[in-house]
């Protein structure tokens, strides 16, 4: 087993791409510490990872909380003796227009986003520099790449992290301590109409959306001496999708999409 008794600290249980890596990671043999502002959350995925023959210590955290996260930490470190692999999930998906974007929605999106990924990785960091060894993982997504005017926060708060990744690897990598990002593509849980999900689908050169599944290997990956020279990388796995798409119609204003009848807005004729 590749993660055999390495202990995993994992942010958002409730991320839906959380379950799939963390049960991946069990089946390794990792043990957990399984982190949620929810505690039902934290639980019910610690006790999926219980039933794999593995142990998960659930944890109640916001992790826009710096007390809270260094309270987590201490708590893992006590039941555990140390932390391996950082995890952080707690990353959000916000609507928002960047012509209605509101200071509220902008600012949970850098707060779940940019914030928490800066506050764990500082917690988990400090105890890895001083075990001189250990890997984070930031999961990001392609809006960190791709810019769309309808995902403003969502683009701000992972193109940070992906950067601050890069930092906190140069800063880290001194102790031994791998830092990258995993950057996950469109996933099957698209809510688009049938047509917008037709225009993804034409953008991705592998022709499918991803399933939370496609990143367990990668997440592997990052997580064992396989990437032991690896440092300070955004890992993406999204089938080409980043490589090979400009701004999809779903995420134009209606009169600028390529279906249909293209008509200029009002202001603009």
């Amino acid at each position: 087993m590749r993660l055999q008794d390495k202990i995993v600290l994992i942010t958002s249980a409730q991320n839906p791409c959380a379950p799939a890596i963390a049960l991946g990671f069990a089946r390794e043999g990792a043990n957990f510490v399984v982190v949620d502002d929810d505690a039902s959350q934290a639980e019910q995925l610690a006790a999926q990872v219980r039933a794999l023959g593995r142990r998960a210590l659930p944890l109640q955290c916001d992790v826009t909380q710096k007390s809270q996260v260094e309270e987590i930490v201490r708590r893992a470190v006590a039941e555990f003796g140390r932390i391996d692999v950082l995890l952080n999930c707690s990353g959000i998906t916000l609507e928002s227009n960047f012509l209605t974007l509101t200071d509220e929605v902008f600012n949970k999106c850098l707060d779940r986003g940019s914030k928490a990924y800066f506050l764990t990785c500082q917690a988990v960091g400090r105890q890895m520099a001083e075990q001189r060894s250990g890997k984070i993982i930031n999961l990001s997504t392609t809006d960190a790449r791709i810019g769309s005017g309808e995902s403003t926060g969502n683009s701000a708060a992972y193109s940070s992290i992906d950067s601050m990744t890069r930092a906190i690897a140069q800063a880290l990598g001194y102790y031994g301590v791998n830092v990258n990002s995993l950057v996950s593509g469109p996933m099957d849980n698209f809510s688009g109409t049938a047509a917008e999900a037709g225009e993804r689908l034409r953008r991705i050169p592998m022709g499918r959306l991803g399933k939370p599944e496609d990143l367990v290997g990668a997440a592997i990956f990052l997580a064992t001496d396989d990437s032991n020279f690896v440092a300070g990388e955004s890992l993406y796995v999204d089938a080409g999708y980043s490589n090979a798409a400009v701004t999809e119609d779903s995420f134009r204003p209606a009169w600028a999409r390529t279906w249909g009848k293209f008509e200029f807005p009002p202001h603009s004729k």
